[in-house]
């Protein structure tokens, strides 16, 4: 069982020739791990996923900080720059190592073509698979290798399946949890807006904003933005009619007249000073 296997247990492959050529490879496996500070200024060698199950953990990575609490995990490509460290409370972790040619294109195909930080949905499902891995290690049979193999490539679609942007929220509690990004939208249409400001306020990547924000919308967070601005330009357009159209599109942050005239082109079928003549 699980629960019988002593605290911070770890085991690494020791793979065979034959069995550094396959497409998926078990390199190694932590269960009931105390994480402690690591700072790797040139990334690790291999591809990690490490998952909380207690306390929580701060990654540091392109600048930015991230928390990794109880249920969400960090999963970091190989020679990305990161660093990570427990905060007052104890962090502890299961982690699992993976390599092989096709893991880069799988990981792809999944949706996760960056290093992040991720919500788990069902945490004891990629539990089972870290644990099983440390089970394969330690036995160290003939087909330990063949095994890994097929363990990380289970593993790869349980971590699609497991980890769901938002976790296991309803619509209404994940677009509750864009409420500050809306109003901060609301607020700031007529200053440049960025993807990057928009994920620091939920405290995710990039990469995960974005899922998250078309699952909510439909759209990615700049054609929200833009269908936004669009429709205040409408409005200005025929309520300030004296405005030239140059300063319309200042009004509502777009500094360059010609992508201000390309977008309402885009969303309207016409150009704005079309759109005004017309109405």
């Amino acid at each position: 069982m699980i629960d019988s296997i002593p605290e911070e247990q770890i085991a690494y492959s020791n793979l065979t020739e034959m069995e550094k050529e396959l497409p998926y490879q078990l390199i190694g496996v932590g269960c009931d791990f105390h994480q402690h500070p690591v700072d790797r200024p040139f990334g690790y060698p291999t591809y990690q996923w490490i998952q909380t199950y207690k306390g929580y953990g701060i990654l540091h990575m392109k600048g930015d900080d991230y928390r990794v609490p109880v249920n969400h995990g960090m999963l970091l490509y190989p020679g990305d720059a990161h660093e990570y460290r427990e905060t007052d409370e104890i962090w502890n972790v299961h982690w699992i190592t993976f390599n092989g040619y096709h893991i880069e294109r799988m990981l792809h195909k999944l949706g996760f073509d960056q290093s992040g930080v991720y919500p788990v949905s069902d945490a004891s499902l990629l539990s089972s698979h870290i644990h099983k891995g440390l089970q394969l290690i330690r036995q160290g049979t003939a087909l330990s290798g063949l095994d890994g193999s097929v363990l990380i490539y289970q593993f790869l679609f349980d971590l699609y399946r497991g980890v769901q942007i938002g976790g296991g929220m309803s619509k209404n509690d994940k677009a509750s949890r864009l409420k500050p990004v809306f109003d901060y939208i609301n607020r700031n249409l007529d200053h440049v807006i960025t993807v990057d400001e928009l994920s620091k306020i939920n405290g995710i990547t990039p990469q995960h904003f974005c899922v998250l924000f078309k699952e909510i919308t439909g759209l990615r967070p700049m054609e929200y933005i833009n269908s936004h601005r669009i429709k205040l330009a409408k409005d200005l357009l025929l309520r300030e009619p004296s405005l030239h159209v140059s300063d319309v599109g200042k009004r509502v942050g777009f500094d360059n007249n010609s992508y201000f005239s390309t977008i309402f082109r885009k969303f309207e079928g016409v150009s704005p000073r079309q759109y005004k003549d017309l109405h």
